[in-house]
């Protein structure tokens, strides 16, 4: 096991940092994590957070539930659908409407019902929309988006349907939800679709917006500098969401180890208050950019919110395992050298470690965490915290040559920042700053990997459809799709559908992964048409550079130029994955190639227990 990178307590201080400090006993655990539920989960629950408004009900991404309620007619429907809660999961990418007696209610209005005498309404919402609430506990009669529409996915066994919170690997497709809804009557919700917080993949999402933020803390009339890097840093594109349940697992977040797992605001900054009320529905500005009241909402309810992210637990596999083999598979994984000689690898090897899977993403089994030899502690058992230099790793750069040091330092000045930590033993600044970051070359951080079957597609960018394609790169296709599905009889062909998580029918047990399927360049009646090399002649030819060039140089020019969606053909088109678009490379992670077939079997195998 190796680690070069670590944990940081950016609360020690409460009077330097201005958030209360951790819990310093179970009870005052558990009361932090029921405080969390509400904010994280929504489900109509008073305390709900959503998108640009914290807990306030009427904040700039809200609908109300009469527009909500008038989304088929944007669909082009005759008529409302008898299904209509279970079709907006699907366009959209939400997560399915829970029902049965276990299921938490998330209800809102059908047409016509007051909320407040109906309990909610009779409605029931997909898993990342919510009702808000009022401030005296009524409803709001007000429908918005929360932190479950990217980070949780369903599971649908011959048990029943397993819901998972915090799985990353979404369904959503954002640009679409906000697309629809603005078309009813919340053009608010076009800063989320110009935003580029969806992603030009369904699943996918732009939502790392930080080097956008760190514009804000830059404003210091002696550092012109500064704010000239971060207008040059380029998007940050396409992104795949991370498990939430491996949260605890990381003394560092984000692929390029950005900030201290214990650094939280950041976590929340989709949460931001920024308006009391949407001021094309209210024709008002109350609040707008009131950093006091943000950063007061922020610091009391941040650390709740991260407790119950890390209470989150990985799901068990539901198919069959084979033990002998993942027993075989469990010592590959944490002994097996990826470098030894007579594998003439042809990637450079890591300066330390023994050269396994587990040297980077952690040890797991009893017999290698309980070996001082393999791991200091077992209380380090599953934990991650190796930032693999990017010159070995290979994978797509884009995300790490964003965050440039005008950025970063940027970033850093900002309240999601913690400047007040700055030059103290625990600075949770940007770690990724040359101070910081103590001689660690810049790359990507290894992910633990509980839970791995369950977080498809792989990679930070999600290029990557299955675990078999991860360790063998001549099994990654350049574009491809995952499997929808299927519609029901009567509706085939009139109603957009999202990707398959049946796992008997959709998920490929022997690969770990979805089912998708290969698509290749050129096109045909039904496909348009796929460029291997993607750019846009006619932009190219106006501005006199590369497409790519320009994202990568300009921010917001991803985000500016995202193709806008009009058509069932066009939501249909965003389930594909292009490798060869800006930021969606497949390229990297090679070193395991060095894998025989049976090596490889052996550890997905093992890979299925975690």
């Amino acid at each position: 096991m190796v680690f070069n990178a670590f944990w940081k307590d950016c609360h020690i201080d409460p009077e330097l940092v201005g958030e209360r400090p951790h819990p310093e006993t179970c009870g005052e655990l558990r009361s932090s994590y029921e405080k969390g539920r509400p904010i994280m989960e929504g489900n109509g629950q008073i305390g709900a957070a959503t998108t640009f408004a914290g807990d306030q009900p009427h904040g700039m991404s809200a609908a109300s539930a009469e527009q909500y309620n008038r989304l088929w007619m944007i669909w082009g429907m005759p008529g409302r659908p008898d299904n209509f809660d279970d079709l907006v999961a699907e366009r959209h990418g939400f997560g399915p409407v829970l029902r049965g007696p276990d299921a938490p209610r998330n209800p809102y209005p059908l047409p016509g019902e007051d909320p407040n005498q109906t309990d909610g309404g009779s409605g029931t919402l997909p898993q990342g929309l919510t009702q808000t609430r009022n401030a005296d506990g009524s409803y709001s009669g007000y429908i918005a988006a929360n932190c479950q529409g990217c980070h949780s996915t369903p599971v649908q066994t011959a048990d029943g349907l397993q819901y998972l919170y915090g799985a990353g690997g979404g369904l959503l497709d954002a640009t679409t939800s906000a697309r629809d809804l603005a078309a009813t009557g919340v053009p608010g919700l076009l800063l989320i679709d110009r935003g580029g917080f969806g992603g030009r993949v369904r699943g996918t999402n732009n939502a790392q917006f930080a080097n956008v933020l760190s514009v804000v803390g830059a404003f210091d009339p002696s550092n012109f500098t500064t704010i000239g890097e971060i207008l040059n840093n380029g998007s940050t594109a396409t992104g795949d969401t991370p498990a939430w349940w491996n949260v605890g697992r990381r003394p560092v977040k984000f692929v390029d180890a950005m900030f201290s797992g214990d650094a939280v605001r950041v976590d929340f900054a989709l949460y931001y208050p920024l308006l009391d009320k949407n001021p094309l529905l209210d024709g008002e500005l109350p609040g707008i950019f009131d950093s006091e009241r943000i950063e007061a909402w922020m610091s009391e309810n941040v650390q709740h919110g991260d407790h119950w992210i890390m209470a989150q637990k990985s799901p068990v596999y539901p198919g069959e395992i084979d033990t002998a083999l993942a027993e075989q598979g469990a010592v590959l994984f944490h002994t097996k050298d990826l470098w030894a000689a007579t594998l003439d690898n042809p990637v450079a090897s890591p300066a330390e470690g023994n050269g396994s899977c587990a040297s980077c993403h952690g040890a797991y089994s009893p017999r290698y965490v309980n070996d001082s030899r393999y791991l200091a502690s077992p209380e380090l058992e599953g934990i991650a915290s190796y930032i693999t230099p990017i010159d070995i790793i290979d994978t797509d750069r884009v995300r790490l040559d964003t965050f440039n040091e005008g950025t970063n330092r940027g970033l850093s000045n900002t309240f999601v920042g913690y400047p007040e930590t700055a030059g103290t033993e625990q600075d949770c600044r940007v770690q990724n700053l040359p101070e910081l970051a103590n001689g660690r070359p810049r790359g990507y951080a290894a992910p633990p990997l509980y839970g791995i079957w369950a977080t498809a597609p792989y990679l930070h960018n999600g290029s990557v459809p299955t675990v078999e394609a991860l360790l063998d790169s001549a099994q990654r296709p350049a574009i491809w799709r995952r499997t929808s599905k299927p519609a029901r009889a009567d509706q085939a062909g009139q109603v957009v559908m999202g990707f398959d998580y049946n796992f008997e029918r959709a998920y490929l047990d022997d690969k770990l992964g979805w089912d998708y399927d290969e698509l290749n360049c050129g096109g045909d009646h039904s496909l348009p048409y796929l460029d291997c090399t993607p750019l846009d002649p006619l932009l190219d030819a106006v501005l006199g550079i590369p497409l790519n060039t320009l994202f990568s140089n300009l921010l917001l020019a991803w985000n500016i130029t995202n193709p806008p969606v009009l058509t069932d053909s066009d939501i249909e088109n965003r389930k594909i994955y292009n490798t060869a678009m800006f930021s969606q490379g497949n390229g990297g992670h090679r070193f395991s190639d060095v894998l025989t077939d049976s090596e490889r079997r052996a550890i997905i195998e093992y890979l299925k227990t975690l």
